[in-house]
């Protein structure tokens, strides 16, 4: 096996309108596999209706068009949809003529939707927090994103009670396998850890212990250096002990009356040893889990280790410089059996230092294929990578977060942009920092009007805040409405077409539903359409090919392509901000009558015309040409200028 076959596997939520089963219109999670359309649960082959999804469904192709794809081709050419001169008609070269030209429909309609970068993508946002240094409990708040309220909050290390979650390193989370808005997570101090239910109404801390708890042993943690998770187990490692545990927390996601909300010690694997050792460590600190294989990064040796779910050693990853780079964060595709990789390294070209962020993508039965990418992602330079994961709705999405925000990123495209979560979509403040001199005193100050977004009616604190400093009395920062340094970011399955979202932060536990179904923005009417599309052939292969047959096809390959051009309403928008090109709404700015300058009349055969080969050419060529004229008139209409990185020089003075 060499790079994963995307094509081989897909996996989305239908609404019914792509496929039925035992005769009704089928809602729920489908699977491609092997290119027959099943059910997820049961295995059931479904049966494919004539729409354009569903065609894209079993295609190539995605829709994972980003907003910096300014000009895109067909991929089949007008040589491969006509006849050459010494072309014989005949059924099999007909036929493969029009699928050509129906692919390039498929990939036409594929193009007019963009994943929005408008992140969160959710109209609501629920998260949890602590309204005062005395809170024993934790508040569980509701907004809207259309209509956000600012509400200040006290960071969890402020809180007397629940100050632990404010010194979490790392954290991992897991979905209630019956209750699917329940779930659990797992947090890491240095020296503590955590365990903490959830739903959407209530949150309950478990446990905070520093013990290992193993049987007979009360041996404490020396320092906790990473964490991760599966539905059934815990794994913790111990980088002064160079051990990594497991632990078994099946009663914390499958509801056993019996083991319910308990952590039991399985086993432990280390002691101290070089890179070769393959069940030694020094230093182990990131883990990644799934069902059959965890992988431990054995920091000292700057080595990843990787194991079966019973320790069982498998191979070694040395391919990385880690000399040179920084580990960010790993985790395993549970799609496509990969281990993805993230690390990032500080450039300087011509007096500029950027950090640059590398993915390595390990395949095969043994993790030893390797794909190397460079991210065109933009992250600061203080920025630190501390988690990945992968969507449970959509095969095609991942994400990796930092300590300030969450990226959105395509498997089939993993080095493009989409977008980042947004502060104000978490209903936090921009942390737009600056340093100014007032009454003789140098004072930071925080959210200046002209940066920040906000509805001012709903925003349930002083504006103009946070001037730190105890020359300007009065004025205090509130540090929970700006931006929380993150811990974690997880995603499970939700329900319908929405993953299930927990993502810690020093100030908030937020929980809440990211759609994927259509988490994008599109120039045409609707999301879907009927067509004739790739069953649409009807052509037998013994049948006399006469004008009247041809026509017959014509008409189908005609009808959906018009299909797609009656039904654009616009072309997408970008603009450049902080030299990232972004998604705007789309504008109007379409001269629809391009889109078609011939008569209907000549895109069929006529019946006194002599020479058919030339005749459908011309047919073909014209179908042709309105393809290439939808894929033009829908380009990204770009600001012609690219807006620099904001800096003090670039602040308007207040």
């Amino acid at each position: 096996m060499a790079i994963p076959n995307f094509n081989s596997y897909k996996k989305v939520y239908t609404t019914g309108d792509q496929f039925t089963l035992t005769g009704s219109d089928f809602k729920g999670f489908v699977e491609l596999v092997d290119g027959v359309a099943k059910e997820v649960s049961t295995g059931k082959t479904l049966i494919p209706k004539g729409t354009y999804s569903t065609d894209l469904f079993y295609t190539e192709y995605f829709q994972d068009r980003v907003v910096a794809d300014v000009d895109l081709s067909l991929p089949n050419t007008t040589d491969e949809c006509i006849f050459s001169l010494n072309d014989n008609l005949d059924y099999s070269l007909f036929k493969y003529k029009l699928d050509n030209i129906r692919d390039n429909n498929t990939y036409v309609y594929s193009k007019l939707f963009i994943a929005s970068n408008k992140l969160p993508f959710t109209d609501s946002i629920r998260y949890a927090t602590v309204d005062t240094p005395t809170s024993t409990e934790f508040t569980v708040n509701v907004s809207d994103v259309a209509t956000p309220e600012f509400k200040a909050n006290e960071k969890f290390a402020n809180n007397h009670y629940l100050s632990a979650f404010g010194n979490v390193i790392a954290a991992t989370a897991q979905t209630n396998l019956e209750y699917l808005t329940h779930f659990s997570l797992f947090a890491a101090t240095k020296t503590n850890l955590l365990s903490l239910t959830g739903s959407d109404t209530d949150l309950v801390v478990i446990e905070d212990t520093t013990g290992y708890e193993m049987d007979g042993n009360d041996l404490a943690f020396g320092e906790i250096g990473g964490i991760a998770s599966t539905s059934d187990s815990l794994y913790v490692s111990d980088k002064v002990r160079n051990v990594v545990i497991r632990y078994d927390i099946a009663g914390y996601n499958n509801n056993d009356s019996s083991l319910r909300n308990t952590r039991n010690f399985l086993e432990l694997v280390g002691g101290f040893g070089g890179s070769t050792r393959q069940t030694k460590f020094k230093k182990p600190t990131l883990l990644a889990a799934n069902k059959s294989e965890v992988a431990v990064f054995d920091s000292g040796n700057k080595v990843i280790k990787l194991y079966d779910s019973e320790f069982n050693f498998i191979t070694r990853i040395t391919s990385i410089n880690l000399n040179v780079e920084t580990m960010g964060a790993m985790a395993f595709d549970p799609d496509f059996n990969s281990l993805y990789v993230i690390t990032y390294r500080d450039i300087t070209t011509a007096g500029i230092t950027n950090r640059v962020l590398y993915l390595y993508r390990y395949s095969d039965d043994s993790y030893r294929f390797k794909e190397e990418f460079i991210l065109d992602d933009r992250i600061a330079l203080d920025e630190v990578v501390n988690s990945l994961t992968f969507s449970g709705t959509d095969s095609n999405y991942w994400y990796f977060g930092t300590d300030k925000t969450v990226y959105k990123k395509l498997k089939t495209r993993p080095t493009k942009v989409i977008g980042k979560f947004r502060s104000e979509r978490l209903f936090l403040l921009n942390n737009a920092v600056e340093e100014e001199v007032i009454d003789n005193v140098a004072v930071t100050i925080n959210n200046r009007w002209n940066f920040s977004a906000i509805n001012f009616n709903n925003a349930n604190f002083i504006w103009n805040l946070g001037v730190e400093t105890n020359a300007v009395p009065g004025v205090k920062a509130v540090d929970g409405l700006l931006e929380d340094s993150i811990t974690s970011f997880s995603l499970f399955p939700g329900i319908s077409s929405y993953d299930r979202a927990i993502m810690l932060t020093s100030g908030r536990l937020y929980f809440f539903n990211e759609p994927t179904g259509d988490a994008y923005q599109r120039v045409i009417k609707d999301e879907n359409y009927n067509n004739y599309g790739s069953t649409g052939f009807s052509l037998n292969d013994d049948a006399f090919i006469q004008a009247s047959v041809i026509n017959t096809e014509l008409f189908k390959v005609i009808n959906d392509t018009l299909t797609l051009k009656n039904n654009i309403v616009g072309r997408f928008t970008g603009e450049y901000v902080n030299d990232i090109l972004e998604l705007g709404n789309y504008n109007y700015d379409v001269d629809f009558k391009l889109l078609l300058t011939q008569e209907i009349e000549n895109l069929y055969l006529h019946t006194n015309e002599e020479n058919i080969v030339g005749t459908i050419n011309r047919c073909f060529e014209l179908i042709y040409n309105l393809q290439v004229d939808i894929m033009n008139i829908v380009k990204v209409n770009v600001e012609s200028n690219v807006q620099n990185v904001y800096n003090k020089s670039g602040f308007i003075q207040i």
